[in-house]
């Protein structure tokens, strides 16, 4: 084939897989399609409007982020996305649109990620790697529940845009390394500085990845001298990054908020074995309740397949199941200590922390299950078995184990995010919700300025959506909230 058939073929093999990713993200873009304002996003609304008085939008932003860092918290990059603030009137469109590209970004920085993984450190052929990675987005949006996360306008500034910046950062790194160009190194400490000003959760997994990432490749140079922009190309992005999530931790207002609020937090070892607990838990729940197996399974039969070159020595493999130990430690480690909670399952309000958990270490073992394959595979050449031959021979046990647990795996199947999705979609809850809430904002927006706004409604339905939650008490912050941005006196709320 010549060089021009075979570029169409690439393409076309492009466009494909990338519909296929469309297609699998799609119950989300429809989730964010339905995004409903409120609470945190009313509140910065209300605190942005002073500033636009006399600012321009942008310059409003940087001074609500600059207010937050001194007496809340220090996620600058989630408090200056949410500053911009769209508009949260009428139709929602701006907020709407803001979700749908929230969701597209997050699929293009996750399947850019692994693809890179698999090709550039494991030399998998692009068509694998393309695999891998649908595999990993296909969990991705099949675990947990991410109404927070992409139907929610303050938990996408403060966890899902960092994440897709981390997920950036990383895959440039690897980048960086590999192709040795230094726009690559660039773009890796651009974005994570980004992503270092999201949640501590965001930003531990960033760093504990990232420090894994430069300790596998400084082993596997054995000359530094003659790889020093190699090395620089590694250490500068990681250190900018490091120096974001310092800037992040040691906000004045991080410390505010602890002492203004109730739970005291955990001391370390206390933070550290609780940590442990949640990781051993959520690990269990993912092998069991979701389809995690299955993707690890066909990883494993991809990977032992190959004809890649990559070598994965006892060391190496020993090292990524460290690596994968530390990454997901340190990504709920920071969380616990400082809400002060053994377990975070029990929390109120806590899926948005519960799924990046659960994505962190759902990639971190699809990652592992890749050393693990090629290990075996190195074994069994070592031993004179053609690796190859006796996957495909597996393949035909594979099939028998799924059609003999179908009954299970579809149920695994309905506990993911998608099929709940579409059951909403489908029983119409989703939009009775979202055409409910929207409907009671603009009867509010209509009430006279300065009156006291009481309302009687049906209580919704059960949804996997973010819907925002208002009281019959006029003091509670969230009506508080919402009474300031409309302009009325208060604002109750009784469902019946």
């Amino acid at each position: 084939m010549d060089k021009k058939g075979s570029f169409l073929k690439d393409v076309l093999k492009n466009i494909g897989f990338a519909v296929i990713a469309f297609i699998i993200g799609y119950p989300h873009f429809v989730l964010a399609r339905y995004t409903i304002p409120g609470a945190d996003d009313f509140s910065c609304a209300n605190a942005v409007s002073v500033y636009r008085q006399s600012h321009n939008v942008l310059s409003s932003a940087f001074l609500y982020t600059r207010d937050v860092y001194q007496s809340w918290q220090g996620t600058y990059t989630g408090e200056l996305i949410m500053g911009l603030e769209p508009s949260v009137r009428e139709s929602f469109r701006g907020i709407r649109l803001i979700m749908i590209a929230c969701v597209a970004l997050f699929i293009i920085a996750l399947i850019y990620l692994i693809h890179t993984v698999c090709t550039k450190f494991f030399n998998l052929s692009s068509g694998k790697a393309w695999a891998a990675a649908l595999l990993a987005e296909f969990i991705a949006f099949n675990i947990s529940l991410t109404g927070e996360l992409f139907s929610w306008y303050t938990g996408a500034a403060v966890y899902t845009y960092p994440l897709v910046a981390i997920m950036f950062c990383l895959a440039f790194s690897i980048r960086s390394y590999f192709d040795r160009k230094l726009v690559y190194a660039i773009l890796a400490g651009v974005f994570g500085v980004i992503g270092a000003g999201g949640s501590l959760e965001v930003v531990g997994f960033g760093c504990a990845a990232f420090l894994v990432l430069l300790v596998v490749y400084a082993i596997g140079i054995k000359n530094i001298k003659a790889n020093i922009k190699r090395v620089l190309f590694l250490a500068l992005p990681f250190v900018f990054t490091v120096a974001g999530a310092l800037l992040n931790t040691a906000a004045p207002g991080n410390f505010k908020r602890h002492d203004a609020m109730e739970a005291s937090g955990l001391s370390v070892v206390p933070a550290f074995t609780s940590s442990w607990y949640n990781l051993i838990t959520h690990v269990g729940g993912l092998l069991t309740a979701y389809l995690l197996p299955l993707v690890l399974l066909i990883v494993f039969l991809v990977c032992i397949c190959s004809v890649s070159k990559t070598v994965v020595t006892g060391k190496m493999l020993t090292g990524a199941v460290v690596g994968t130990l530390f990454i997901t430690l340190v990504t709920i480690f920071p969380v616990i200590l400082g809400y002060g909670s053994y377990n975070i399952d029990a929390w109120a309000s806590s899926s948005r922390i519960i799924y990046t958990f659960d994505l962190v270490i759902s990639l971190s073992f699809i990652v592992l299950t890749a050393f693990i394959a090629f290990y075996v595979r190195d074994l069994l050449k070592r031993n004179n078995i053609n690796a190859r031959e006796q996957a495909y021979k597996s393949i035909i046990l594979v099939i028998g184990i799924v059609i003999m647990f179908s009954g299970q795996l579809i149920i695994n199947y309905q506990n993911g995010m998608s099929m709940k999705i579409i059951d909403d979609l489908k029983n119409e809850r989703m939009q009775i919700a979202s055409r409910q809430m929207a409907d009671m904002y603009a009867r509010i927006d209509e009430a006279e300025d300065g009156t006291d706004v009481i309302m009687t409604e049906p209580v919704l339905p059960g949804t996997v959506l973010y819907i925002p939650l208002y009281i019959d008490y006029s003091e509670y912050f969230a009506n508080l909230e919402v009474a300031h941005y409309y302009n009325v006196n208060s604002f109750s709320l009784y469902w019946c």
